[in-house]
């Protein structure tokens, strides 16, 4: 596996006073979700502080040991009514970014409609990855990123249809409960970071193409991360209120 996560063209750079920019020109009822996210999380934060604990905690629930590149949960956690699962795990620390524990890896059911596409065969997986999300020891959200289509054996969806399906995402019915609550609030806390990554996925890819096939791309085994960005929750929190969303 080639360890491109640290390729520069993968890095996604967006310079403080744009994300401000970004957060403001969000549509009303987006910046109301990102703040009842921000609310959860900071919840759910002094929960867990109270009891000594993280997420984490929940994520390997019974498990004594944690085995790299294990599913947590083991068959993943699926939310039934809406098709959008998650789960978490890590890969050998030697791959692993400085001070990250494991990742968590989001996906959005795929439309039926997608896989007519000619790049999609008709019996391919009915879901589609939105965001990897890298987290520190606490369970802290360090770093998002994309991957090829490859590593999650995904349907390929672009940009556009990828981002919708991010600002549905609904994991109400998911279990681990506690767990679930918290993906879904990151993912919603995040969604500008998430939408500019997965824009500079496609703009990567396209740049590419220009000389190799798209299906040779998205197949390369070579080519691991496809965009990415470091994020701070405490800094997070400070953009929403130079955002005016608080």
């Amino acid at each position: 596996m080639a360890n491109d996560r640290f390729e520069p063209s993968s890095r996604c750079r967006i310079d403080d006073a744009e994300l401000v920019r970004l957060l403001c020109a969000e549509p009303q009822d987006r910046k109301e979700q990102m703040l009842e996210a921000a609310e959860d999380v900071l919840r759910c934060i002094q929960a867990y502080s109270r009891r000594g604990t993280s997420v984490l905690a929940d994520v390997l629930g019974k498990h004594t040991h944690f085995e790299e590149w294990a599913h947590y949960p083991q068959n993943d956690a699926v939310d039934t009514h809406t098709g959008y699962r998650f789960y978490y795990h890590a890969h050998a620390a030697r791959e692993r970014m400085l001070g990250e524990h494991g990742h968590f890896h989001v996906f959005g059911p795929a439309p039926i409609s997608s896989r007519r596409s000619s790049a999609i065969p008709e019996h391919g997986p009915d879901y589609s990855h939105i965001v990897g999300i890298s987290v520190d020891e606490r369970g802290f959200p360090i770093r998002l990123f994309t991957t090829n289509r490859w590593v999650t054996a995904e349907q390929w969806l672009p940009a556009p249809s990828v981002i919708r399906s991010m600002h549905g995402l609904d994991l109400g019915c998911a279990r681990p409960v506690r767990v679930a609550r918290w993906v879904q609030d990151v993912v919603r806390l995040f969604a500008v970071q998430i939408a500019a990554i997965v824009r500079h996925r496609d703009d990567r890819l396209a740049r590419r193409a220009c000389h190799t096939d798209v299906e040779r791309l998205l197949e390369d085994r070579r080519s691991h991360i496809l965009s990415q960005c470091r994020v701070d929750l405490a800094k997070q929190f400070q953009f929403l209120e130079g955002a005016g969303i608080s």
